[in-house]
């Protein structure tokens, strides 16, 4: 049986300059549902005044503008039913009394108590979440902490940011965990079988005894940002 490991995420972490004018650097900071194993910066993108603004109007509920991640826009939110909304804001918190250092938070126990202990596990058959924040890059003080979690909007191609499970397909090709439909060209890989292992097993679950049984000819590991094996999809 042939294993791949897929540790997946839609955007990398990545330290953004702020704009000019902000009274310090302001960065945007994210997790990473598909990790790259290029942790570095040069994919940073600059913060302005506008989304900073922005951020502050936002709350649980809205809908991230596309865009906004990777600094292509000055948009925070748009309206959920705008065909391009992919993620939408579960949880906000201005001020939380965090420090970042190096685009990241050392402790994540502050994302859980925001955003809940599932965020970031890619669980099949679920929408993929995942976490981010607005900081200040002089002094590591976050600004604004952020939940989200990919809605039921697809793509184009009728993918879906949800983990696959049992009789569902996916691309192997993709940099992040996609459903697409099975009729789909870009499909190339089908679940022959999901395991979800519990999440009091999250952090040493038995992969060798869930493979033995699983089926299929590979399997994909679901290890998410936090270390975390959540599950295995066995394809075919």
């Amino acid at each position: 049986m042939t294993e791949h490991t897929s540790t997946s995420a839609p955007f990398k972490r990545v330290l953004a300059v702020a704009g000019v004018g902000l009274a310090g650097a302001v960065a945007l900071s994210g997790c990473s549902l598909l990790e790259s194993s290029d942790d570095g910066d040069s994919g940073s993108t600059e913060v302005s005044d506008e989304q900073v603004d922005a951020a502050a109007d936002a709350q649980s509920g809205d809908c991230l503008a596309p865009g906004f991640l990777d600094g292509t826009s000055d948009e925070f939110t748009i309206d959920c039913s705008d065909p391009t909304a992919q993620w939408t804001i579960t949880a906000i918190e201005a001020d939380p009394g965090v420090t970042a250092s190096g685009g990241d938070i050392a402790d994540p126990q502050p994302i859980f108590d925001l955003c809940g202990e599932e965020v970031g596990a890619l669980l099949p058959g679920k929408p993929l979440t995942d976490w981010n924040m607005i900081y200040d890059q002089a002094t590591g003080a976050v600004d604004y902490l952020f939940c989200i979690e990919a809605t039921d909007q697809p793509d184009g191609e009728g993918a879906l940011l949800a983990v696959p499970t049992t009789g569902e397909c996916f691309s192997s090709a993709d940099a992040e965990w996609k459903t697409l439909p099975c009729d789909s060209a870009a499909a190339d890989s089908t679940v022959a079988n999901a395991v979800e292992f519990p999440s009091s097993e999250w952090a040493a679950p038995d992969v060798e005894g869930a493979t033995a049984e699983c089926g299929g000819t590979a399997y994909y590991e679901l290890l998410d940002q936090f270390d975390r094996t959540t599950g295995l999809l066995c394809v075919e």
